[in-house]
C-alpha cells in the first residue's frame, strides 16, 4: 500500500491478535524488502507460556486464567484440531493444567515447522 497509493501508514488492529510477530514482521519487510517465516510451534508455545506468566504476574491466576482462554484462541486458530483444543482450554482453571494441555497440543499434535 505504501507503494500504491502513497499512504503514511496502516492500522493492523486484529491483526496482532494471536499474532505478536506481526509487528517484527512488518518492521523487517519495511526495513528490507524481505519476508520472515511465520514463527515455529516452537516459538509460539514460548511466547504463550510467558504471556501465561506474565498475565497471572499482573492480574492473579484466576483472572488470568480466564482472560487468558481467548488469547490462546488466537495463537491456534487455523491450526489442525484447534477448534477442539479451544474447547478443552476454554474448561481449564489452573495455570499447571493449562500449560500441560499447550504443551501437548503443539509438541504431540502439531509437529514443528
Amino acid at each position: 500500500m505504501f507503494e500504491q497509493t502513497g499512504v503514511d501508514g496502516i492500522a493492523i488492529g486484529r491483526g496482532s491478535l494471536g499474532n505478536p510477530w506481526i509487528f517484527r514482521n512488518i518492521k523487517h519487510y519495511l526495513q528490507t524488502g524481505e519476508k520472515i517465516q511465520y514463527p515455529t510451534n516452537e516459538e509460539k508455545l514460548k511466547i504463550i507460556k510467558e504471556h501465561i506468566d506474565l498475565a497471572i504476574e499482573e492480574k492473579g491466576e484466576d483472572i488470568a486464567i480466564k482472560e487468558l482462554r481467548k488469547h490462546i484462541s488466537w495463537y491456534t486458530k487455523n491450526m489442525p484440531n484447534s477448534s477442539e483444543f479451544r474447547s478443552e482450554i476454554n474448561k481449564i482453571e489452573k495455570k499447571n493444567e493449562l500449560i500441560k494441555k499447550i504443551e501437548i497440543f503443539f509438541k504431540y499434535e502439531h509437529k514443528t515447522n
